[in-house]
């Protein structure tokens, strides 16, 4: 290998120690052995990871803040410390952790994602819709980050971008529960029952027709109240009981509708025979 000229050598030797310096112990040399305080932390995150798979949680927190002590620069580390911490109720030393992730790399969609969720539940939406932003900005195909850009916006109240940003989000992940429940629910919200209920039946097909999740069955019910149907009503909310995982509300909206009287036009309805409708 020719040597470098003798006024380039002292730059690139200097570039050298600056990137050594700057990134800490990030650094893992190609081809050379890892540096003992990164694969210190390693085993650590592995060992913490595998007690939080079991549940144990305490352990897990121990462990991973060894590793991040052992690695402070360990964006990996710090993200599965803060969602341990965040689990155990330590929220705001998680959100700690991830503001740190997130000063060490800037912009990183995953670590935005986790801090905006986090922000959201405690929320503070100014911080949330903050990183719910540079999300979106930095990675414009991730389902993950519309999804969470629609939920701030649906926090502030603002029903149609939430709408639009979870069309966005299931453009890329068609198939995603969590966006799909909360689209349905947008719809109810904004009046529109009947798309409320076309959103629930294609969540509904990916389910077996006696699992469909109780969360389904009491928004189906919602929107079938609004629609005037109560005895399609009576039977979501019944369903959504019996299957678990309702909202806590459901309980009472079926005893109102339970007591009160059917129109005349329902009670028709409710005497002849059910057609076209399949127990789930």
């Amino acid at each position: 290998m020719q040597a470098l000229p003798a006024t380039i050598a002292p730059l690139a030797a200097a570039a050298i120690v600056l990137v050594v310096v700057g990134s800490g112990c990030r650094l893992v040399p190609r081809g050379g052995p890892v540096p003992q305080e990164v694969a210190e932390a390693r085993r650590l995150s592995n060992e913490g990871l595998s007690a939080a798979d079991q549940k144990d949680l305490g352990r897990a927190e121990v462990l991973l803040n060894r590793a991040v002590k052992s690695c402070p620069t360990d964006i990996e580390a710090r993200r599965h410390y803060a969602d341990v911490l965040w689990k155990r109720g330590e929220r705001v030393e998680a959100v700690t952790q991830i503001a740190e992730a997130l000063r060490l790399s800037p912009g990183e969609t995953d670590l935005c994602i986790t801090g905006g969720r986090m922000y959201l539940e405690l929320g503070l939406l100014d911080d949330a819709d903050r990183l719910a932003n540079s999300a979106v900005q930095g990675s414009p195909g991730s389902a993950e980050a519309w999804h969470l850009h629609g939920e701030v916006a649906l926090a502030r109240g603002h029903a149609e971008e939430a709408l639009a940003d979870f069309h966005r989000s299931l453009a890329i992940t068609p198939d995603a529960y969590d966006v799909l429940l909360q689209t349905a629910e947008v719809y109810r919200r904004l009046g529109r029952p009947q798309r409320s209920l076309s959103t629930l039946a294609a969540l509904s097909e990916s389910y077996d027709p006696q699992q469909t999740p109780g969360a389904v069955l009491a928004l189906e019910g919602l929107a079938q109240e609004a629609l005037g149907r109560r005895e399609d009503a009576l039977e979501s909310y019944r369903l959504a009981i019996a299957r678990g995982g309702a909202p806590l509300d459901t309980a009472q909206r079926l005893a109102a509708l339970e007591q009160r009287p059917a129109s005349p036009s329902q009670a028709i309805v409710a005497e002849a025979p059910s057609q076209g409708r399949e127990r789930r």
